[in-house]
């Protein structure tokens, strides 16, 4: 057989990599139905206070751990760095409380090697499935990533996810929190890297998250308005100086019906609505003046 048929007849190498913390009673479990569909399982432990570390290495994980808590973030960062030193062809990323199927890890990994860059597991087939208050704030996210990235997705929060050789190599990430997820959809558009979404299973348990989720979700929230100013300034500066300027002109408005109605000027209504039309004119040329920059330094 020529080295070429060879070559593509060879299957690809995959690694799995999952970010844990005080996750003994489902670690065992996920590591050893990963290893299933992986060369290699990386579990990085995140300053976990119980028995996550020795029980991921008995499963047969490479173990490495962080000196203390540093963050969801943070945990993914140091998957990416470990994947670079291995150089797989397939770099698969899940949860590690059970949450995802490793027996789907596959259908991920197929998507990668038909030519997708980065491939989400949408849990939109599951709806019924994920709690309705999940599910509103996923939605609700999930647009905002899709403003930022300028995308299409169904679901940029979930965790369970796929990276090419390409991928591996080529994002730069830097959120340390549960943001990352969306930072990661933003940063592979950016960079022109194939994103594709396939269905896949979730299964939620009680104890399988120890997040506030309102503090997760405003905190996720605050990161991708960050990243929508940074990416998309013109759009971010222009709603803000948009929403300013009509509430200018609704004062004015009021200010023309109080002078024609009862001929009394409201002094104290016509100065907020010049306040309000001159920094919503000033907001919005400052997007304008960012968006050009933007251009200039290759940031879209």
């Amino acid at each position: 057989m020529p080295a070429k048929e060879k070559d593509k007849a060879a299957p690809c190498r995959v690694i799995v990599g999952i970010p844990a913390y005080n996750e003994e009673k489902y670690i065992s479990g996920v590591v050893l139905l990963s290893r299933r569909n992986a060369a290699e399982v990386v579990v990085v432990n995140d300053g976990s206070h119980d028995r996550t570390a020795m029980l991921a290495g008995l499963a047969g994980a490479t173990v490495v751990s962080h000196d203390g808590n540093r963050g969801y973030g943070s945990t993914i960062q140091s998957i990416f760095a470990e994947a670079r030193q291995r150089d797989p062809d397939v770099l698969v990323i899940l949860d590690a409380d059970a949450q995802h199927n490793p027996d789907e890890i596959p259908q991920l990994v197929k998507a990668v090697t038909e030519g997708a860059d980065v491939v989400i597991g949408s849990r939109q087939m599951q709806k019924n499935a994920i709690p309705r208050y999940r599910r509103l704030g996923q939605k609700f996210l999930t647009n905002l990533v899709n403003i930022a990235s300028k995308g299409k997705l169904s679901d940029t929060e979930s965790g369970f996810r796929a990276y090419s050789r390409k991928a591996i190599k080529t994002l730069e990430l830097k959120e340390t929190g549960m943001s990352i997820s969306a930072e990661i959809v933003s940063e592979a558009a950016h960079k022109g890297l194939k994103i594709r979404e396939i269905p896949i299973t979730v299964e939620y348990t009680r104890d399988g998250s120890t997040l506030n989720p309102v503090a997760h979700g405003l905190g996720v929230m605050r990161r991708i308005m960050v990243m929508i100013s940074e990416r998309r300034p013109l759009l971010f500066f222009g709603i803000i100086g948009g929403i300013l300027i009509l509430l200018g002109v609704y004062f004015g408005i009021l200010v023309i019906y109080a002078l024609r109605a009862i001929q009394i000027m409201q002094v104290g209504s016509a100065l907020m609505s010049m306040l309000l039309i001159t920094v919503g004119t000033l907001i919005i040329s400052t997007g304008l003046i960012l968006d050009v920059l933007a251009h200039r330094l290759g940031r879209k």
